[in-house]
């Protein structure tokens, strides 16, 4: 039996998380297999959960710049909005060497803005 399954994958359009608001860190930890991307990010309220680092554009560099979504799903009820460091959430990505390859600058985009690391 042959599975017939797009190149790029299937588009995920279950995935009903949403944007963070604000992008408030982001770093590159260099590793001898590539690069991991930390990202911290500040949703409105307490609560969010499940971040993940989403990368556009089928993870390939676009101009050299290799872009991710920083997603999260939100809470199941209301949540207060409480203090922006206990609303902090964090996510990351592995990057390896040869996906690095062509890529002069990281960029993680929230809803309001967007932070960049140069290579």
């Amino acid at each position: 039996l042959v599975a017939l399954e797009p190149a790029d994958g299937w588009p995920d359009d279950n995935d009903r998380r949403l944007v963070v608001d604000q992008v408030t860190g982001l770093r590159i930890e260099k590793t001898t297999a590539g690069a991991i991307v930390h990202a911290t990010g500040r949703p409105p309220t307490l609560g969010h959960w499940d971040a993940e680092l989403v990368p556009q554009n089928g993870g390939k560099p676009e101009n050299g710049v290799l872009t991710y979504v920083f997603k999260v799903a939100t809470p199941r009820w209301a949540m207060a909005a409480s203090t922006p460091y206990a609303r902090r959430i964090e996510a990351g990505a592995f990057i390896s060497n040869v996906e690095l390859a062509g890529v002069r600058e990281i960029r993680v985009m929230g809803a309001q803005n967007s932070r960049t690391a140069r290579r």
